[in-house]
């Protein structure tokens, strides 16, 4: 009977912390989101680094550069086809207050590490030593994680951004946020076991059997094969 009565329990412990870990870390993820803003006052950085894919983000961006809170601005994400007079003529701000000069469009980018992996390149180029990252308040943790993976050495501050429509009370801002949840623990993973990775889920998760394969063995593998 004991030994039933113990088996019960492990299993409970088996099944309920996880699911306590992963319940309290989502609790504390969709608070995260729900109270981010912007830095108050906001500080004066080199640039302006805008992940493209939700409304307000270009027109935020832009704003920084016209205020003169930084002095360029990367759009990473960009649709080929769109060219930077595009996105100033439907910015309702005062368009002889920035300069088309100071903008970089981004067209290779097609997901968060691609972002990433893109405003490295640009920082590099342009010598940035401080920027803005500027996206939707529920992809802001990820693409943090990201960008500070890419570029550990330069300041970055996150600049949030509300979609319209993202309510609390709305079915679509707890979808939106259980899916981006999830993609943040996966690229927690690769970010920690698999650094080198640039693909968004490691292979590991995909086919667990090449996590167990030794380095080395995959590289005589190759060497063998170059013999033949």
């Amino acid at each position: 009977m004991r030994v039933l009565e113990g088996l019960i329990i492990a299993i409970k412990w088996v099944f309920f912390l996880p699911f306590g870990v992963w319940l309290g870390g989502f609790l504390i993820f969709i608070a995260s989101v729900y109270f981010m803003a912007p830095p108050t006052p906001l500080p004066q950085l080199d640039a302006a680094i805008i992940l493209t894919g939700g409304t307000n983000r270009v027109d935020q961006g832009l704003n920084l550069l016209a205020q003169k809170n930084v002095h360029l601005i990367l759009i990473t994400g960009v649709h080929r086809g769109v060219k930077k007079s595009d996105l100033i003529r439907i910015w309702p701000g005062d368009p002889s207050a920035i300069h088309e000069e100071d903008i970089t469009l981004g067209y290779e980018a097609g997901n968060t590490i691609g972002n990433a992996l893109e405003a490295m390149e640009w920082i590099k180029n342009r010598q940035i030593g401080s920027a803005y990252i500027i996206t939707a308040n529920y992809h802001t943790p990820r693409a943090m994680l990201e960008l500070r993976h890419a570029v550990p050495s330069v300041r970055l501050v996150a600049y949030p951004v509300n979609p319209n429509g993202f309510d609390w009370r709305e079915k679509l801002f707890w979808k939106t946020n259980i899916i981006e949840y999830h993609k943040v623990l996966i690229s927690l993973y690769r970010v920690i076991i698999h650094p080198g990775e640039t693909q968004p889920v490691p292979s590991s998760l995909v086919d667990p059997s090449s996590a167990l394969q030794n380095p080395a063995d995959n590289k005589n593998a190759v060497q063998k094969s170059e013999t033949h």
